[in-house]
């Protein structure tokens, strides 16, 4: 399981409130995670079945976390994940096994475990959504 972040797009909509319109695609307001960002969730198993679902603007939080896949899981699931914090603490809470890798690149499989196929989903993914452009 790992997040992906897109650029949250209005595009289409003739009045933005909150925000001056970014023209020809743009860029975020801020560095790094933001509210300008839309979280979407990837979880996939050996069988390539795959859970895709847009948790929300900004950072991962646990609850929203628990909502999208938490009917999916069990605590006999391994949860192989990045090492951010939300993953851990959330599989701690479920008490299922947690293998994390960072995301230096340098320890890319532990044993049977890596999280390279949902790396992978994560790329065709952004290759399709760019033909959209927004």
């Amino acid at each position: 399981m790992d997040e992906t972040y897109f650029l949250y797009s209005e595009k289409g909509k003739r009045n933005i409130t909150e925000r001056k319109p970014r023209k020809r695609g743009g860029k975020a307001k801020y560095r790094g995670i933001s509210h300008d960002q839309v979280c979407v969730l990837v979880a996939r198993d050996r069988q390539k079945m795959t859970y895709s679902g847009v948790l929300g603007r900004g950072r991962i939080r646990i609850t929203k976390l628990d909502e999208a896949i938490g009917g999916h899981l069990s605590d006999s699931n391994v949860l192989c994940t990045d090492s951010w914090r939300a993953f851990s603490s959330y599989a701690n809470s479920k008490g299922m096994t947690h293998c994390r890798f960072k995301s230096d690149g340098k320890q890319r499989v532990k044993g049977v475990y890596h999280i390279q196929n949902v790396n992978s989903y994560h790329s065709r993914l952004k290759k399709w959504m760019d033909r959209f452009n927004g």
